[in-house]
């Protein structure tokens, strides 16, 4: 455990040796995920958030992308600025939003709700370059992870799956660029409404963003009326109540499937 603890330390100053930031006082862990570890490094100026990607490969995730994507948000006000990237490390180093995410701010939350409305509706209309990416690869690279680690489990979700052809058809067929993890938490709203963690982005569909936001957020039936009215009045489009409902079943089941993924990769990095 010594070595360990030992290694660690070691490659956490590596890292701080390599960022392009002086006066480093602390650096604390925030969280610690499968896919990314988050750490805040006080400096004698500011404070930064330095992410250490972990698994890419079992998530289907696109790393370069990512940056690319958020340095188009950062411009557009939309996200925290990207002060350093290191493809190789895995490391990305922005800036420390101090306000408190959304979650945790002090208001009512039919007013969180409006304000997750409005903030949906702006990320659907933004014009960024990103790839349309497919919902249907995805969810087979997560069950050929799955595989590795329990057959008979990633068997009965590719069987689940299948009785979701006709929406996975018609993913993106008119795509919108989509957060598709847009947790509360994950919204700042001072001095303007910026966004964090947006390794699922890209262009895909409205709707599967929309049930990933309800589902994200544990929302009840009435809270999900509130959130869904309020994205209709901001932007000006008419949510059919039982496609959602379907992407809604769709979406509970991609959740199951990502958590018996994250089940399985936790226990290998313990």
């Amino acid at each position: 455990m010594a070595n360990n603890e030992d290694r660690t330390t070691a490659m956490q100053q590596q890292w701080l040796d390599s960022l392009p930031i002086h006066g480093v006082i602390k650096a604390e862990p925030l969280l610690r995920g499968v896919a990314n570890n988050v750490y805040k490094i006080t400096t004698t100026k500011t404070d930064y958030i330095l992410k250490q990607f972990r698994f890419d490969h079992p998530y289907g995730l696109d790393r370069d992308q990512e940056v690319h994507v958020q340095r188009q948000l950062a411009q557009l006000n939309l996200a925290p600025e990207i002060i350093h990237y290191d493809a190789t490390q895995g490391l990305v180093l922005q800036v420390f939003l101090k306000e408190p995410d959304l979650a945790h701010t002090d208001i009512p939350m039919a007013d969180k709700l409006r304000e997750l409305a409005d903030l949906s509706a702006h990320i659907h209309r933004v014009s960024v370059e990103a790839p349309v990416w497919s919902l249907r690869e995805r969810l087979n690279r997560y069950c050929q992870q799955l595989a590795e680690f329990d057959a008979e489990h990633a068997r009965q979700f590719t069987q689940r799956l299948r009785g979701f052809r006709k929406l996975l058809d018609s993913f993106a067929a008119h795509p919108v660029f989509c957060h598709n993890d847009l947790g509360l938490h994950h919204v700042f709203l001072n001095p303007t409404p910026r966004v964090i963690d947006w390794e699922y982005s890209g262009l895909g569909e409205r709707y599967f963003d929309l049930a990933n936001t309800m589902a994200a957020n544990d929302l009840e039936r009435h809270q999900c009326n509130a959130f869904i009215n309020a994205y209709e009045a901001t932007s000006g489009f008419q949510v059919q109540r039982q496609t959602l409902d379907n992407w809604r079943e769709l979406v509970a089941v991609v959740n199951q499937l990502w958590y018996e993924l994250h089940h399985h990769l936790q226990r290998i990095t313990e």
